[in-house]
């Protein structure tokens, strides 16, 4: 078949665990300040969350707002590649640098989907050789000459439906081949590529997977 596009969640597909929380931990280090008073501050968050009270965009949000809102474009920058190159050593999966090399051996173009944040998600994209990068868009403000990180979304949530808008936005015409998820909620996209594999599922993902057909695979 001619070449087409396999795209690829990253936290707990690619990587073998979620990475935003991790990251900002990073940050929290580099800005001398503790885990402990990181999550002290997200607790009103984190427990709106858990209530229902706010969505995931909002308490995406929220996290920045207690920790790198307000930090410059070229720091943030740097911590995300430093927080990347750290993870790219021992956090992802085997499987996944398989998966890569095959599509681009096919002549696929390599597209990252995922919920993360556009900072800190490019540099996996960059230097796993990913031609397109699909995410939860930030938001920069000029303040004082300084680009600075602002707490909020600049769009839609990059997660479950607002995810497959985009990717079928992106490909347009042009023919999925092979899409790889650890979770439910992207459960639909799996469906609409012409591949669709659950990778190292949730439970609810993977009985879904049984029940229709998908691929089932364990890239540790």
């Amino acid at each position: 078949m001619t070449p087409g596009i396999a795209v690829f969640d990253l936290d707990r597909t690619v990587t073998r665990a979620a990475t935003f929380t991790p990251f900002l931990f990073h940050c929290a280090g580099a800005l001398g300040r503790s885990r402990a008073g990181m999550v002290l501050a997200a607790l009103p968050v984190l427990t709106g969350y858990g209530l229902g009270l706010k969505t995931r965009g909002e308490a995406k949000a929220g996290m920045l707002a207690c920790s790198i809102a307000g930090q410059e474009r070229a720091a943030v920058a740097r911590w995300a590649r430093d927080f990347a190159g750290g993870w790219l050593t021992a956090r992802v999966r085997p499987g996944a640098r398989a998966a890569i090399a095959r599509h681009r051996a096919a002549g696929d173009r390599l597209v990252m989907a995922t919920a993360a944040f556009d900072f800190h998600a490019r540099p996996f994209a960059e230097a796993l050789g990913f031609d397109h990068l699909i995410a939860t868009a930030s938001v920069w403000d000029q303040a004082q000459g300084r680009d600075v990180l602002r707490p909020a979304l600049g769009g839609d949530n990059c997660h479950g439906a607002a995810k497959l808008a985009a990717v079928r936005a992106y490909a347009g015409q042009a023919r999925v081949a092979a899409a790889y998820s650890d979770h439910h909620s992207d459960y639909e996209l799996l469906r609409w590529a012409d591949k669709g594999v659950a990778v190292n599922p949730t439970g609810r993902l993977r009985a879904l997977s049984r029940a229709h057909g998908l691929g089932v695979e364990d890239w540790n």
